[in-house]
């Protein structure tokens, strides 16, 4: 009995440890980038010491794919929220600009790994978008899966463009919704009936 008792504690700060851990990669990379992702900057980021961080994580692959399956984790869990189409489109697009980890992340995978666009998360989307596509509401003939690559990448990608684009933080913001507006016109006039969607389609003539 007091065998396991003592073992609660040390799985408890091993998994406190390594969501310290995971944590403070995330924001080196929104910070620096991949570059700056090594074991030894995340211990000291962290404020943990090397052998700690090394028992998670014994070189800095192992890191990259660890903050990679918790982005998968984390936007798996965002894309089950219900929202409609314009909603999300706004929610994404300030998302990924607030974390643009995000984007830095799913970029080196890309170029490393064909099979990333199959990882959890990406199959929720391709799914909602394609139940968009082939209800009323949608134009005949729509590749949905290709719709996603359009909505999600222009997304990513102006997650790390606003950067270069802006000096603060409202100026990020007010461009990101000039993005997200477009990206809104873009799918409800090539992929959707306007008709079946008047309050976006009320919105964006009011721009």
């Amino acid at each position: 009995m007091s065998a396991q008792t003592s073992e609660k504690p040390l799985r408890s700060d091993a998994l406190a440890s390594r969501a310290s851990l995971l944590a403070a990669a995330k924001e080196l990379v929104a910070e620096d980038g991949l570059d700056a992702l090594t074991v030894v900057a995340v211990a000291k980021r962290a404020g943990l010491n090397r052998s700690t961080a090394y028992q998670h994580f014994r070189q800095r692959e192992d890191l990259v794919n660890a903050v990679g399956a918790q982005f998968a984790r984390e936007l798996r869990e965002l894309f089950s929220q219900p929202r409609e189409l314009g909603a999300q489109i706004d929610f994404f697009s300030h998302h990924f600009r607030e974390n643009p980890d995000i984007a830095r992340i799913w970029m080196f995978h890309l170029l490393r790994d064909a099979e990333t666009v199959s990882k959890p998360g990406w199959d929720e989307y391709v799914a909602a978008l394609d139940r968009l596509a082939k209800s009323p509401r949608g134009q005949d003939g729509i590749d949905a899966e290709m719709l996603c690559v359009i909505g999600m990448t222009s997304a990513l990608v102006w997650s790390l463009m606003v950067r270069q684009r802006t000096t603060n933080e409202d100026e990020a913001r007010t461009e990101t919704t000039r993005f997200a507006r477009e990206l809104k016109r873009l799918f409800l006039y090539g992929a959707l009936r306007p008709d079946q969607w008047p309050d976006l389609a009320d919105e964006l003539a009011h721009y």
